[in-house]
């Protein structure tokens, strides 16, 4: 079963993305940042304020490792909490100006690391992708 076409397919898909993910996180760590700090702070900066219970639902993380870490990012600095999205009780968190200073240094370099991975695709390579989201029902926004 395993070498059926399409089987194999999501396992080449899946060690791909693997691969990926662990490339683009070791690339973010020279640069003193994990892959999971620049995707919160990639939310934050093109979402605006979000809630702890937003960044679980778009990250897919459970709610309390969410709060964690979105603590220890507060600690450093980088974001703050804030009632803008949120409500005294139930805070959203925002981008500091270090936070901002910090996002705008990284993120050219994730790009860069991301076309250094991606070189070979296209449009044709997008749509498949695309279609794959949107025949299960995803949201397909890149």
């Amino acid at each position: 079963m395993l070498y059926r076409p399409k089987v194999k397919a999501w396992r080449i898909l899946f060690r791909t993305h693997r691969a990926v993910f662990q490339y683009l996180d070791s690339e973010m760590r020279k640069k003193d940042c994990s892959i999971s700090k620049f995707q919160v702070l990639l939310l934050i900066y093109f979402n605006g304020p979000m809630t702890p219970v937003a960044f679980s639902k778009r990250l897919n993380v459970s709610r309390a490792n969410t709060t964690t870490f979105l603590r220890r990012i507060v600690k450093e600095g980088l974001i703050e909490a804030t009632i803008e999205g949120g409500s005294e009780k139930r805070p959203a968190f925002n981008l500091t100006v270090k936070g901002e200073e910090y996002f705008e240094r990284v993120f050219p370099e994730h790009i860069k690391a991301v076309e250094k991975v991606f070189n070979y695709h296209n449009e044709d390579v997008n749509k498949k992708y695309l279609q794959i989201i949107d025949d299960l029902g995803g949201n397909s926004e890149a």
